[in-house]
């Protein structure tokens, strides 16, 4: 009888714990009200006049490893590959896509005005980052898009619905494919096999490398440094 009752209290024990376990997860898991805010990296100090960037981090998730991790990725996105002919970051303006317990989506964006006057189109450098906020590793466009023949297939037929965009041939959707899916600095070291100056030219470097952020359910692929050439595919 005793020998029944324990085993009853201990099954019952097991059971609230497993509840309480799951409850928290669960909890967790449906977290998206942490903090955003900026920091700022003195990439260079000569002269007296710093080169300053600033960088997104986050707060308040509730878990503080994975939290120092994913500050840590977010600030080696952008710290790991300037260098001194970057200072046209100083410009960049820094904007929050998605926000969820999945995916943390930002945007940089520095825009170069037409130096023949407002009427004429600016260019635009953007480039996106976004976090796994279950992991606090970044992800890239194969990581999101398993199914890379079909989402080639998009791109190869998109529909810009307009006349001024130009269609997309097989060549460029592995391209897009294919440099949306490496980070800034492997872009970079991949570039100098062929360019050993290219270093020396990192605006016009990072202006051509695609890239892509994530909003509510969409990917939006930025081809180049044309907003309207944006490209927006919806995912699960």
């Amino acid at each position: 009888m005793k020998k029944s009752i324990f085993v009853f209290l201990s099954a019952v024990m097991i059971l609230i714990f497993i509840g309480c376990s799951s409850k928290n997860r669960n909890k967790y898991n449906s977290i998206s009200n942490y903090h955003i805010y900026e920091n700022e990296y003195t990439a260079y100090n000569e002269e007296d006049k710093p080169f300053i960037v600033n960088y997104v981090q986050i707060s308040g998730l509730g878990n503080d490893r994975l939290e120092d991790k994913i500050n840590q990725t977010l600030k080696e996105s952008i710290t790991e590959w300037i260098n001194v002919n970057c200072k046209w970051l100083e410009k960049s303006k820094i904007s929050v896509k998605c926000k969820t317990s999945k995916y943390l989506s930002i945007c940089y964006t520095v825009e170069s005005k037409n130096s023949n006057g407002e009427e004429f189109e600016s260019d635009f450098i953007r480039f996106g980052i976004t976090i796994d906020l279950k992991t606090g590793d970044r992800v890239y466009l194969d990581d999101i898009v398993k199914e890379v023949d079909r989402l080639k297939e998009e791109l190869t037929n998109y529909d810009y619905g307009n006349e001024v965009s130009p269609p997309i041939d097989t060549d460029e959707a592995d391209e897009i494919i294919e440099l949306s899916s490496i980070s800034e600095k492997e872009y970079l070291e991949k570039m100098y096999i062929t360019d050993p100056y290219v270093y020396d030219y990192m605006y016009s470097y990072i202006k051509a490398k695609p890239s892509f952020y994530v909003v509510d359910k969409q990917l939006v692929i930025t081809r180049d440094e044309k907003n309207y050439n944006d490209i927006f595919i919806d995912f699960k």
